[in-house]
């Protein structure tokens, strides 16, 4: 089984125009209806669909609520058991075997996986491929109070526990950042980049096709100095100067 390219992110923070964008460019997710292809929150969600595949999601929402928690309440600790690494095993070898004509490689994306991925890893026994996208704190705590009603205290705190696990995967395994807050040529170029890291088709036309304004919500607060931010700038530094690193 080839090793996946996994999308890994904070919720609100650009994955699902990440993840699409791969996906035109020859990553395989699985099937449009073992996929979210829209979302009924349209309004204030993704219109254009966030590209999760279902069986995943499920199985990191089957964890997280057997732990104790959730996507937005992190369980301290995590619950697994034996019918998890089935279902693991059995999807990654459905998406591994596949994959349609024109497909690279195959993959997927869920934020959840940020809190899960060592589970999903000690039962696959395979390399992976990450690619991490960010954005700035005061966008994902506004989008998430505009989404989901979650104060904006507790956004900025979700989106600090969700970066320090980001950081810790980026740093363990072979991986690329991408910083979705930035402009549109900025942004697909740092596509390209992923696309030629990947072995994925490269073809700006075909990966701008899905870009839209329109998705982005709510905006970066230029010059934060809010206590919130205050608390998290470290945080907000570190994973800056790592993407310039990488």
């Amino acid at each position: 089984m080839s090793d996946p390219v996994v999308v890994l992110g904070m919720h609100r923070s650009g994955t699902s125009f990440l993840v699409r964008t791969l996906n035109l460019a020859g990553l395989w997710l699985g099937g449009d209806d073992q996929l979210h292809t829209t979302e009924g929150r349209a309004k204030i969600g993704n219109p254009k669909g966030n590209y999760e595949n279902r069986e995943g999601i499920d199985i990191n929402d089957t964890i997280l609520t057997r732990s104790g928690g959730s996507w937005c309440n992190p369980p301290k600790q995590l619950i697994t058991n034996a019918d998890d690494a089935a279902r693991i095993v059995a999807l990654c070898k459905t998406l591994a075997h596949g994959q349609p004509d024109g497909y690279r490689r195959w993959g997927w994306k869920d934020p959840r996986m940020i809190l899960t991925l060592d589970i999903w890893l000690e039962v696959l026994k395979s390399n992976i491929f990450i690619v991490g996208s960010y954005r700035h704190p005061s966008a994902v705590a506004k989008s998430l109070l505009a989404r989901d009603g979650i104060p904006l205290e507790i956004g900025y705190a979700l989106w600090a526990f969700y970066v320090q696990r980001l950081i810790t995967h980026i740093k363990k395994y072979p991986s690329v950042l991408v910083r979705f807050d930035v402009e549109k040529e900025v942004l697909l170029g740092q596509v390209v980049n992923i696309c030629n890291r990947t072995g994925l088709h490269s073809d700006i036309n075909t990966i701008s096709s899905w870009y839209d304004s329109k998705l982005v919500r709510s905006a970066t607060i230029t010059n934060d100095s809010s206590a919130m931010f205050r608390r998290v700038a470290s945080l907000w530094e570190e994973l800056v100067s790592l993407h310039e690193r990488h």
